[in-house]
């Protein structure tokens, strides 16, 4: 039977999920997702690799576990003092520039996650997606506002939110593909504007 390491068996299961995770976190970030295993994760804690199976059903759900837990804070930090006081335009414009900023860092949760997105099963996309919950219905209640008031045009608004929505972590995951990613944000953010703002159209 495994040693128990803390004072019950709840706190037990609870203390080496949370191990498990940072583990993998660790791992993820100095190794890659790709070149990490399961055998990687748990020799890192010191324990059998059947043990991860008693919490996760695979290295994907590890990753999708850990942005469930982690990336509703890090957006909600990401949008932390947006301005107010300003137009519906600048308000957007300024999500979108934050969440461009934000995976050009490349040493987080999020910019890993969004590499690793087009090798991730359909499955575990969605449940990324709905992580990003909050930037989502950010851009959407935005967009609606912006609508509302005639500074932007007549669209649907839940239609307009998620086609923005899209178009940033498009813009993100292309960002990130490419090696000069912290030298070119800026510019791949004005592009991403300029699209958004004034369309393809001269």
């Amino acid at each position: 039977m495994p040693r128990i390491r803390a004072a019950n068996i709840a706190e037990h299961k609870s203390r080496t999920r949370r191990e498990i995770l940072a583990a993998a976190s660790a791992l993820f970030r100095t190794q890659g997702y790709a070149d990490t295993n399961l055998g990687d994760i748990a020799a890192y804690i010191g324990v059998g690799r059947t043990t991860l199976y008693e919490y996760f059903a695979d290295k994907e759900d590890i990753l999708v576990q850990m942005v469930e837990e982690t990336m509703p804070a890090l957006v909600d930090e990401m949008l932390q003092g947006l301005p107010d006081g300003v137009g519906c335009r600048e308000r957007l414009a300024e999500i979108i520039v934050r969440g461009l900023e934000f995976v050009s860092a490349g040493d987080r949760l999020g910019p890993l996650v969004m590499r690793e997105m087009p090798l991730l099963s359909a499955e575990t996309q969605q449940r990324v997606g709905r992580a990003h919950g909050r930037l989502q219905a950010e851009i959407t209640d935005v967009c609606r506002l912006g609508i509302q008031s005639g500074e932007f045009g007549a669209f649907d608004p839940e239609d307009a939110g998620r086609i923005v929505f899209t178009l940033v972590m498009s813009a993100s995951q292309a960002l990130l593909q490419d090696a000069q990613a912290k030298d070119r944000w800026r510019e791949v953010t004005e592009t991403l504007l300029r699209f958004v703002f004034e369309g393809l159209a001269v």
